[in-house]
């Protein structure tokens, strides 16, 4: 049984410490957060937004939020899950503490996706520190991670030669938890949103990264700084209700963030809406070449539960994969091998 800490206990982290609890095949043995009000609480204690769905409680637990060290001491640990910070550069403090303590970590935070792409220096001293501890770490999550990444490398792979990718994915965030509607400027006015989002202080984290991770997938390399991006508020023509207040007709309900990349005859798209009250949500994901494929997920994928599922189903992955700083091309598909307690 794999002994698992959670690092960061916002409503993903943690529903993570709730579906590691739930699962037969691994134990939770430390929990970690810097807020001062969650120290010393158990996960019961813990709250969760209403958005967010749970794994059923299953178990009465003495384990309660300390500090890394605090959590490593008390129980021997084998993976962390770190849902911290969205930034690598913000993680790295995290990582350094985890693998000075030999843990393999698993982490949703999305320039991890493909971690050279902004930071390569960061991302080659991370690599080295995973090497001597004999850890791996990988970054992953539905998005980046998955859906408008891997799976569209994936795909690539039933076809001899590709000339452009495109996935498209419409999320109605209505259905999100309440920090992802607000980082996505719902109730925002849109001259407020334009200059936060020129901050890179709104909107989605890692468009650039899985541009990236399907370039390499395909053989070919993407610069630091060459995905050309653009984001856009989508504007509410009625009220709509969301976790963060009524959005009033004429304020922001969303945002549409587009990354687009070309070179080596290979162009690469991705279109990403996500706002609350979007009609038709769906993932779509389109391979262009001498063979045209198209795969359509009606729906989409359902972004929280589905990155909590990432991240636990990966944690006998990074436990057995080879040490260093590791993307999803690096590790083979997780399975969802888990077993209820």
């Amino acid at each position: 049984m794999l002994r698992v800490i959670v690092v960061g206990l916002g409503p993903i982290g943690i529903a993570c410490a709730r579906a590691v609890r739930a699962d037969a095949t691994q134990e939770l043995v430390g929990l970690v957060d810097s807020d001062p009000a969650k120290i010393g609480k158990p996960l019961d204690d813990l709250g969760v937004e209403a958005a967010l769905p749970t794994e059923e409680q299953v178990s009465d637990t003495p384990v309660v939020v300390t500090d890394v060290a605090q959590a490593v001491q008390r129980s021997a640990a084998d993976v962390a899950i770190i849902t911290t910070s969205s930034r690598f550069d913000r993680i790295a403090a995290t990582l350094h503490e985890c693998l000075a303590h030999k843990l393999a970590v698993v982490s949703s935070c999305e320039e991890m996706a493909w971690p050279s792409y902004g930071h390569p220096e960061l991302a080659q001293r991370v690599d080295e520190e995973a090497r001597l501890a004999g850890k791996a770490v990988l970054g992953t999550g539905v998005n980046p991670g998955f859906v408008m990444d891997s799976l569209a490398v994936m795909i690539s792979s039933s076809v001899r030669r590709v000339t452009s990718v495109r996935c498209v994915r419409r999320v109605d965030a209505g259905r999100r938890r309440l920090p992802l509607q607000a980082k996505i400027g719902a109730t925002m006015a849109e001259a407020d949103f334009r200059a936060l989002a020129a901050q890179n202080k709104v909107g989605h984290v890692g468009l650039p990264e899985s541009v990236a991770l399907i370039a390499a997938g395909l053989g070919r390399k993407v610069e630091p700084g060459s995905v050309q991006v653009s984001i856009d508020p989508v504007i509410a023509d009625r009220p709509i209700e969301s976790l963060v207040g009524l959005i009033q007709p004429g304020r922001v309900s969303g945002m549409h963030n587009i990354g687009r990349w070309t070179g080596d005859d290979l162009s690469i798209e991705l279109d990403l809406t996500m706002a609350l009250g979007l009609a038709d949500p769906k993932d779509v994901i389109e391979i262009h070449g001498p063979v045209y494929v198209r795969a359509k997920i009606s729906g989409g994928l359902p972004g929280d539960s589905a990155t909590v599922a990432m991240l636990v189903n990966y944690v006998p992955v990074v436990a057995r994969a080879r040490p260093g700083l590791l993307t999803m091309l690096d590790v083979p598909p997780a399975g969802c091998r888990g077993r209820d307690v």
